[in-house]
């Protein structure tokens, strides 16, 4: 997941505005975050490349 960035402070304070906190919050992060990597990775794979 290396260069992928998420903005962790907005992303815990929009959690918890969802209503989420404790390991919920935590697994909606990481799932958050998982979804980033894989859009990343079908980017990737989508590309022509050079």
């Amino acid at each position: 997941m290396a260069g992928l960035d998420l903005d962790m402070p907005a992303a815990l304070a929009t959690a918890r505005e969802m209503g989420a906190s404790g390991w919920d919050a935590a697994e909606l992060l990481l799932a958050m975050r998982m979804g980033l990597a894989a859009g990343s990775a079908a980017r990737r794979t989508e590309s022509p490349g050079p």
